[in-house]
């Protein structure tokens, strides 16, 4: 708002677009905010719709929220293709009990020798 924007909004929008960047875009409405216009809020709407493909928000955020939420929501979900697996590396226990009954051996072994 204040000074030379470093990347103009178009630039990012297609750099969004380019990659495949989910955009969601929130602007005060103008009776909120003395630095927004109705041409402004036109452009920005207009830049992340067409040049990223993105959601754009106006008005009052309390309203807004939720869906916002939702949305980001239901782009994660249709986004996961891959269903969750674990995979088990680390098995201390069959160890521990290797150890264990070689133990016992040496211990049995060594009382049997003395007899």
């Amino acid at each position: 708002m204040a000074g030379t924007e470093a990347v103009t909004l178009e630039d990012a929008c297609k750099l969004c677009k380019q990659y495949n960047i989910n955009l969601y875009a929130y602007c005060p409405s103008v009776e909120m905010n003395i630095y927004t216009s109705k041409e402004k809020i036109a452009s920005y709407k207009k830049a992340v719709k067409q040049l990223a493909g993105g959601k754009f928000y106006t008005g009052a955020l309390e309203n807004n929220t939720s869906s916002i939420v939702y949305e980001i929501k239901e782009t994660k979900k249709t986004m996961q293709k891959t269903s969750k697996k674990t995979i088990i590396t680390d098995q201390p226990k069959v160890f521990f009990i290797c150890i264990v009954v070689i133990y016992t051996n040496l211990i049995i072994i060594e009382k049997r020798t003395r007899v």
